[in-house]
């Protein structure tokens, strides 16, 4: 809709923010009011894409320099300018990856790949298992911790009577934030509705698969032969143990719990991530996951199920990031009419509810079409729904 895509471009510089709160180059936010007004990691992948096309490239290259900036200062990308005590889903090659391609200028790879080399090395060394996979997890100190727990025990429900269980449950809420999904039940066991730290974590491993795979281009760029080899190499390294921990005998994947022997029980959007990151070109397997996420008006990220709790990254919500994330798996694979159906309804529900609010929001209910407040009242204008709609309003 035209007006939809009016505003959105209108709109992009309302979003950019002046530097403040240690964000050395001005930024773009997810909101344009009231919620999220500071930097944050991979909301900026999206919005980045977006800018792209509405011809904000100037403040892509000032995103790009912000993350760099903490990467270089700090050893990794914060969550946000504001929540240092972790990181976020490491999209940072992808962003350098979309920019170069959109400037053709090797100069930016020569700018960007020492620091993306020190990401890249933060996760090799502080979020990395016994399995030689990456994780996600918490290493901040115990009053961070307690004070997680205390301000966030209510929206997950859960909770605990010891100073123990209260530090268990702080570090799980943690580590299940810096995957940037805060929360979903992926990590569900007898015990606990967000028991990750028993988890191999398919996410963070298909991401890590594509940095390691983006570093080997733009070595090859460069003209460095030998290094794109090293990092093709750890790419497929990575992929055999991809399909050895978190490949089912069903032939989908899911995260595995490693300390119970068993794969997670909740099927979710994360199953896609394979197909999306070019892992696995299964089209079976990625119908199995559309079919069980597929709602009246959207693609939700988890399956329903027999439950009376559901997290705002659960049943029934769409999110505007992984409706693209969703469209470009099924799109990988030929499962072209699947990604038809992902990509009308969700501009379908933009569009209407738009005509309504003259807003977009950042999640709907894929079971009515409405704007969803799982966990909270949903923020206008979140950059990465406007950003799927700007790029999936382009593809005919």
């Amino acid at each position: 809709m035209k007006e939809v895509l009016d505003y959105i471009k209108e709109n992009w510089k309302n979003s950019i923010r002046e530097p403040q709160n240690g964000v050395p180059y001005p930024f773009t936010s997810p909101s344009i009011e009231i919620m999220y007004k500071d930097f944050y990691y991979w909301d900026n992948y999206f919005i980045n894409k977006g800018l792209l096309l509405d011809g904000y490239e100037d403040q892509v290259k000032n995103n790009l320099d912000n993350i760099a900036y903490f990467i270089n200062k700090i050893g990794y990308m914060p969550n946000a300018n504001t929540l240092l005590n972790r990181t976020q889903p490491p999209f940072f090659s992808r962003m350098i990856r979309d920019y170069y391609e959109f400037k053709k200028d090797k100069g930016i790879l020569n700018l960007y790949l020492p620091t993306l080399l020190k990401e890249y090395k933060f996760f090799m060394t502080k979020r990395i298992n016994k399995f030689g996979l990456n994780e996600y997890k918490c290493d901040t100190n115990d009053e961070d911790i307690k004070i997680h727990y205390d301000g966030l025990a209510c929206r997950v429900e859960q909770y605990s009577d010891t100073r123990e269980g209260q530090l268990r449950i702080g570090k799980d809420i943690i580590a299940i934030a810096e995957s940037g999904l805060d929360f979903n039940m992926r990590f569900k066991t007898k015990e606990s509705r967000i028991d990750i730290s028993k988890f191999l974590q398919l996410d963070i491993n298909c991401i890590m698969f594509d940095v390691e795979n983006n570093i080997a281009y733009f070595y090859k760029e460069l003209g460095d032969n030998a290094n794109s080899k090293k990092y093709t190499e750890l790419a497929n390294n990575r992929k055999d143990l991809i399909n050895k921990y978190f490949l089912t005998e069903d032939g989908i994947y899911l995260d595995f719990n490693f300390v119970e022997n068993k794969f997670s029980s909740i099927i979710s959007a994360i199953s896609l991530y394979p197909y999306l990151f070019g892992i696995s070109n299964d089209k079976s397997g990625a119908k199995k996951i559309f079919d069980k996420l597929n709602l009246e008006y959207g693609v939700t990220v988890c399956e329903k199920r027999d439950d009376t709790i559901f997290y705002q990254w659960d049943y029934p919500t769409m999110w505007g990031e992984f409706t693209l994330f969703i469209f470009d798996a099924l799109m990988n694979v030929g499962l072209t009419k699947e990604a038809e159906i992902t990509k009308i309804k969700f501009i379908n529900v933009i569009d209407s509810n738009f005509k309504k609010y003259h807003k977009l929001f950042e999640k709907y209910d894929a079971t009515n079409g409405k704007i969803s407040n799982a966990e909270y009242q949903s923020p206008d204008m979140l950059g990465w729904t406007a950003a799927a709609y700007r790029i999936l309003s382009d593809i005919k």
